[in-house]
C-alpha cells in the first residue's frame, strides 16, 4: 500500500512496470506494478531476491528511510528547517536509518512522539503514513501548498505561511497567538515578549480583558502593571 501511494504521488504509469520479480506479489494485484517500480528505483528493498513480504508492516524508522530514498530517486532536495532533535530513544534507531531519521525530522516531515521519543521500531500507522505523505507533498513537492495549522505527533502546533513556519505574533480567526523562533506555538502559561507579560491559554490563544493568577490583563493582552 505504501509503495502504491508513493507511485501515485510520483505519477508513474503502472502499465510500464510488470510484476514477476517476487513470488509473493500476485501479478494482478493493484500494488504489483508499484512494488516493481519502488524496487527498481531503489526506494524499497525486497526481503530477499525473490520475496517482497507485501503484508509486512513498516516501522517508523523504515518509513523515514523509504521517504529519503523516494526524495533521492525523484531528485527532490530536502530542507532543514527544524532544529535537530536528540530523541530520548535515539540509541534505539538503527545505524543504517539514523541519517534518514534526522533528515526527515529536520525537514519537518516526520516528527517525534510524547516524551521526546521517536519510537523507531514502532509500527507506522495508516494515519502516520498519510500525514508523512501529505507533509512531503506540501514541504518538498509544492511548498506553496502548505498553509494553516499543522500538528506533530506530540501535539505541538505550527502555522504554515507559503510553505514556511510562521514566527512571532499571529492573528488567526480573531485570536492572537505567539509562535517561537522555530514556529512552534506557545501555550498554557505566561510569556514575556518585548518586556511585557502575556498569558496564553492551554489551546494557544492569548488572554485579554481578564484576570489570571491575580494579575490584571488589558485589552491588548499585556499585563497591566500594579502601581
Amino acid at each position: 500500500m505504501f509503495a502504491a501511494a508513493l507511485g501515485r504521488l510520483a505519477g508513474i504509469d503502472p502499465d510500464s512496470y510488470k510484476a514477476g520479480n517476487f513470488i509473493d506479489v500476485e501479478a494482478d494485484i493493484y500494488y504489483a506494478p508499484y512494488v516493481e517500480w519502488a524496487v527498481e528505483k531503489g526506494i524499497i528493498n525486497g526481503t530477499s531476491d525473490t520475496t517482497f513480504s507485501p503484508d509486512s508492516g513498516i516501522t517508523r524508522e523504515h518509513m523515514a528511510v523509504i521517504m529519503a530514498n523516494y526524495a533521492k530517486s525523484q531528485g527532490y532536495a530536502l530542507p532543514a528547517t527544524q532544529e535537530a532533535v536528540v530523541f530520548a530513544d535515539n540509541a534505539q534507531i538503527s545505524g543504517q536509518a539514523a541519517a534518514e531519521v534526522k533528515t526527515m525530522q529536520q525537514a519537518g516531515i516526520l516528527a517525534g512522539k510524547d516524551g521526546n521519543r521517536f519510537d523507531p521500531q514502532g509500527a507506522a500507522t495508516r494515519a502516520e503514513a498519510a500525514t508523512v505523505l501529505r507533509r512531503f507533498a506540501e514541504i518538498v513537492i509544492d511548498p506553496q501548498a502548505a498553509q494553516g495549522w499543522g500538528q506533530n505527533h506530540s501535539g505541538s502546533r505550527q502555522y504554515q505561511k507559503n510553505g514556511k513556519a510562521a514566527t512571532g505574533w499571529l492573528y488567526d480567526d480573531k485570536q492572537w497567538y505567539w509562535l517561537g523562533e522555530s514556529g512552534w506555538m506557545f501555550h498554557g502559561g505566561w510569556k514575556q515578549i518585548d518586556g511585557k507579560w502575556y498569558y496564553f491559554y492551554a489551546d494557544g490563544p492569548m488572554a485579554a480583558n481578564t484576570v489570571i493568577d491575580g494579575r490584571q490583563i488589558g485589552s491588548d493582552g499585556a499585563e497591566i502593571p500594579v502601581n
